[in-house]
């Protein structure tokens, strides 16, 4: 009973492992499940709490017939390091080993509401620098800070 499976292996898509306890829904926004929702043959899973050997305890995200990109998966790894992101194709995994980027653009609001990128009355483009020796974003038009761990709270839909 120990050694069974908590859900059967997916034959294509992506999943994301290693995710500390109870923050899969957090993965989840970071990606905009919204959008993965819109895909009628994609079906998701989060497993949250589940035994781990190397740290104890874990989520799992599992994203059936979707394909993650690879900067979405940049970004999930940037915040949640732990994390790992495996592709899954014919039943086949291929680990994806992310890398951090220099730039965000376009996915976070800037946490400074007077930034130009939050007026209502010109569409500016957000775009963040990546601080990783801070682990911290850095607005490109304003100079504020955000921490990564408080990127989900900051992130837009498309």
């Amino acid at each position: 009973m120990e050694n069974q499976l908590l859900v059967r292996k997916i034959e294509n898509g992506t999943v994301i492992d290693h995710v500390p306890p109870w923050h899969s829904d957090m993965v989840l926004r970071l990606l905009d499940l919204e959008r993965i929702r819109a895909s009628e043959d994609v079906s998701v899973l989060s497993l949250n709490n589940v035994l781990s050997v190397r740290y104890g305890r874990k989520d799992i995200v599992k994203l059936n017939n979707y394909h993650l990109d690879e900067g979405d998966a940049d970004i999930v790894c940037l915040v949640y390091p732990t994390a790992t992101v495996n592709y899954i194709e014919d039943w086949e995994p291929t680990k994806y080993r992310p890398k951090v980027p220099e730039c965000i653009v376009g996915r976070l609001r800037c946490p400074e509401l007077s930034c130009v990128t939050n007026s209502p009355r010109e569409p500016i483009v957000t775009r963040f620098r990546v601080l990783p020796e801070y682990e911290m974003l850095q607005c490109m038009y304003c100079d504020s800070l955000l921490e990564f761990e408080k990127v989900p709270e900051y992130v837009k839909s498309r």
